[in-house]
């Protein structure tokens, strides 16, 4: 009897581990355009895939000269330049600013950047903050004094590495103390510029912003021909420089910009400011591997001008 006992336990034992090394059950995993369900035993478990990793932010242009998208949409800069010699004729009595133009493009509602030098920030405090609180408006820094980044740039003084430097963080910090905005772009004075120029840009967080349309209303009474330069080479994405200072650095603008405003309006033109455009294009840069543009003072154009016939229409030539 006892025998047969001892016999019968080890059965036991055996029947036991045999049970438990059947599967209780087959996980089944069923997957679905969010989740992933998975039964057990009858009872649904939802597993949730990992987040799809963030995606970089696009990097950060080495300067731009406009955009790439097929958007008839164009952006219209001005320059507000100040140099020692211009702040000392002021305090004789020249005004330098174009109370013509800038009232224009309010009444109009046009958008568009207004690249500031710190000087001039600091020598119509009002006007200043008028411009920069208007909402179709943006303000970039456009130096302290106005020197050349690089040489030869026209006739500008050139300054030293540590002065440009100098030159971004005064101009920077004096348009924040008179209008509370915090410029994002920079455009070197005279559009003059050098490799080593472009990484002090960099290093203070600001963007270099040049064009692909000169007006030249630099020094230009003739509205018509700066309204003709500007009509036949505008873009879709195109980014245009002009000036707001007035006086007889830019006399003419605020008549051709009556020109220029209603004839794109018409060819279905919309006016951005520059982060508008960037916003619905891609930079385009530079392909200049050296990374120098320079400039020598042109002529003075000529006042004899007259309509011209081209593959692209008629242009108005002066010289």
């Amino acid at each position: 009897m006892r025998r047969g006992v001892f016999l019968v336990i080890p059965a036991l034992i055996l029947v036991g581990l045999a049970a438990d090394a059947r599967p209780l059950s087959t996980a089944r995993v069923v997957p679905s355009a969010s989740t992933l369900a998975v039964e057990v035993h009858s009872a649904t478990y939802f597993v949730r895939p990992p987040p799809a990793p963030a995606a970089s932010p696009p990097p950060v242009p080495r300067v731009v000269l406009a955009a790439r998208t097929s958007e008839p949409l164009v952006a219209l800069t001005f320059d507000l330049d100040m140099t020692p010699q211009m702040s000392a004729l002021a305090r004789a009595g020249a005004r330098w600013f174009n109370t013509d133009a800038i009232g224009y493009l309010r009444a109009n509602k046009i958008h568009a950047t207004l690249f500031m030098t710190g000087m001039w920030a600091e020598l119509y405090p009002a006007i200043a903050r008028q411009l920069a609180t208007d909402p179709d408006f943006e303000i970039g820094n456009h130096s302290y004094s106005h020197p050349a980044f690089h040489a030869p740039c026209y006739q500008l003084g050139w300054v030293s590495r540590a002065s440009q430097v100098q030159q971004i963080s005064f101009a920077q910090q004096a348009i924040q103390r008179v209008t509370g905005v915090t410029p994002r772009y920079f455009r070197f004075p005279g559009g003059c510029y050098d490799p080593l120029a472009l990484d002090l840009v960099h290093a203070s967080g600001l963007i270099p912003v040049q064009w692909n349309v000169n007006s030249i209303d630099a020094f230009n009474p003739n509205s018509r021909q700066i309204a003709s330069v500007v009509l036949s080479e505008v873009r879709p994405g195109s980014i245009v420089i002009m000036h707001l200072q007035g006086g007889a650095n830019a006399p003419g603008t605020g008549a051709a910009l009556r020109l220029i405003v209603p004839a794109l309006q018409r060819k279905g033109y919309r006016f951005v400011t520059v982060t508008e455009l960037l916003a619905a294009g891609t930079a385009i840069q530079p392909t200049n591997p050296r990374e120098v543009v320079e400039s020598y003072q042109p002529r003075p154009p000529s006042p004899r001008c007259q309509w011209v016939h081209t593959k692209r229409g008629p242009v108005y030539v002066c010289g």
